[in-house]
């Protein structure tokens, strides 16, 4: 709530655009149009949603028989992207499947998973726009593939997010960016 009025100026409808790249804090991320390509796009995103996780560790104080919390620290921290994807094409099933994809055939299991760089860009007509750069990241799968009749034919993958560290990439300028923000950053300049 800005200003403290309500308005439905704030209220978004919309989906997500998911583009990944496999090098780690990709030149082009600083730039939305320069990243957010077809060679980048993973396809058609039917679903997605973004998940910060927290695992926390309390402290309790034992006195006279009763305990009590008294302190509690952030312990692990992640964000997920969760998302859905339909098109069912060699890349995808080689992410999917975790596989080197050589002549149109995904060798199963081939490959360890993929880092690079990602990003999520929310831009729709009707509503706020955000876009969210990731400097480093993995995809996997989170799921089955679904090959159910009557229906398209879809699958889960996951975008976990990863630290940036320094010697993550060797470019100067995107190194001292992205180590100021080592989980990446949301635009939301156009809200």
């Amino acid at each position: 709530m800005a200003g403290g009025t309500i308005s439905t100026d704030n209220l978004t409808l919309g989906g997500a655009q998911l583009f990944f790249h496999t090098t780690i804090a990709h030149a082009d991320l600083l730039t939305a149009t320069s990243f957010a390509d077809d060679a980048n796009s993973l396809g058609n995103i039917i679903t997605s949603g973004i998940t910060p996780e927290v695992t926390y560790i309390e402290h309790t104080t034992s006195r006279k028989g009763k305990s009590v919390k008294d302190k509690v620290a952030a312990g692990m921290s992640t964000i997920r992207i969760n998302f859905t994807f339909d098109e069912i094409n060699s890349t995808n099933l080689g992410r999917f499947f975790m596989g080197a994809v050589s002549a149109g055939k995904v060798n199963v299991f081939s490959s360890t998973l993929d880092e690079g760089s990602a990003m999520l860009l929310v831009d729709t007509d009707i509503g706020r726009d955000m876009v969210y750069r990731i400097p480093k990241c993995t995809v996997r799968p989170d799921g089955e593939l679904s090959l159910t009749p009557d229906t398209w034919h879809s699958a889960p993958l996951v975008i976990e997010v990863l630290e940036y560290q320094a010697g993550d990439t060797a470019n100067a300028t995107n190194n001292a960016t992205w180590l100021a923000f080592p989980f990446g950053r949301v635009d939301v300049s156009n809200l």
